[in-house]
């Protein structure tokens, strides 16, 4: 009975030991959480081994994240990856499609991100541009004839209507000297002529009289002014103008109109003529309504590809420049000492039972192999 009790009393202290032990061991990896002292003395094994070792840790958890888990070729097959590529591609078009579809203004979209847009603002800047943009055309081609600037259609489609410009001049002409206005200034032109001609012309106007002459002169001048043969006369005549027109260089009618002139005109007209304060009431679907369609279903695929190329390329430099290391290391450092117990527990629990268990066990056989050689020296 005595050696019964004497080996149960062994095994059950050395697993009480052993178990006690191992869960001392465990609880000495967090705590104390600060050093203890016995006056000036600082008591051994304080604080506890992760609250000592906080910084260190936090390091060697930077390079570890950096080196063996989020790696630069970690993260490029992810880039790459078509599943991962697909994701973004449909996440992009959703949030595309939504913001193509709002029915907010531009004005207010523009405002949201505080870029200062208001219509004299854009007329100015148009303007501005306007300018510019002349001067730079213009660098280049005032040496150049109007024909080449304008181009062999338009300067053709221009001589074209030639004929048509002369077919009014002359229908303009001919309703002016069929109009009382008209006789009247024709009979005053005879009078004057007439008057310039000495005797005869005197004697002349004695008999027909100046009203008289300019009667018999109007349906003569508006038979040929309608006739085939000043038609194709002041067609030719304008067509010839015209070739000489086109012909000169461009710094001639610089020249003549002067070269600020010109920008000054051609600036404020398409600023003035651009519907500013329409566009800007205007909502971005409206705006993107046309579009829209090619933007979300061709232009957005072909970025989210290019943009996953460009950054699987250069995920090395975007890690150096990020210091994901440091970022990791400043976040554990920031931990409190209960949290990261907390988090180590949470994820240990179960194995840090089955040490403190095991250390029952082993201390449980260490204790029955003692009282098997206590009973075999006694």
């Amino acid at each position: 009975m005595d050696t019964f009790f004497i080996i149960v009393m062994m095994i059950v202290i050395g697993a009480l030991i052993g178990g006690m032990t191992n869960s001392l061991a465990i609880k000495m990896l967090f705590r104390p959480f600060e050093p203890k002292f016995i006056g000036s003395f600082r008591v051994p094994f304080t604080p506890g081994l992760i609250p000592k070792r906080r910084n260190e840790l936090a390091e060697q958890l930077g390079h570890m994240v950096v080196e063996h888990l989020i790696t630069p070729a970690g993260l490029r097959r992810k880039f790459m990856d078509a599943s991962f590529q697909k994701q973004m591609v449909d996440w992009a078009k959703e949030e595309v499609n939504r913001l193509l579809r709002s029915e907010q203004s531009l004005k207010a979209f523009l405002e949201d991100y505080d870029i200062p847009v208001d219509e004299q603002r854009v007329k100015t800047f148009v303007y501005q541009f306007t300018l510019k943009q002349y001067e730079v055309q213009m660098e280049n081609r005032r040496h150049e004839t109007l024909q080449s600037v304008l181009g062999a259609e338009l300067t053709n489609k221009g001589k074209n209507h030639m004929h048509d410009v002369s077919t009014y001049m002359l229908t303009q002409l001919d309703a002016y000297i069929s109009s009382a206005q008209g006789k009247q200034k024709l009979s005053g032109l005879v009078e004057q002529y007439l008057g310039g001609q000495g005797f005869l012309g005197n004697m002349v106007a004695s008999f027909l009289g100046n009203e008289g002459i300019a009667e018999k002169i109007q349906p003569t001048l508006s038979k040929y002014i309608n006739s085939s043969e000043a038609q194709q006369w002041l067609t030719s005549l304008l067509e010839e103008e015209y070739d000489k027109w086109i012909g000169k260089e461009v710094h001639y009618f610089e020249s003549k109109i002067g070269a600020s002139n010109i920008a000054d005109w051609i600036a404020t007209m398409v600023s003035t003529s651009l519907p500013i304060q329409g566009w800007m009431e205007r909502s971005i679907a409206d705006h993107m309504q046309v579009v829209r369609p090619y933007v979300v279903q061709t232009f957005v695929p072909k970025i989210i590809h290019h943009m996953g190329g460009y950054l699987a390329d250069r995920i090395p430099e975007i890690m150096q420049k990020l210091h994901l290391s440091d970022i990791v290391k400043q976040e554990v450092q920031s931990f409190s000492v209960e949290r990261l117990e907390e988090m180590v527990l949470s994820i240990s629990k179960k194995e840090f039972k089955m040490i403190t268990y095991l250390g029952a066990l082993l201390g449980g056989l260490i204790g029955f192999v003692q009282s098997l050689i206590v009973l075999f020296l006694s």
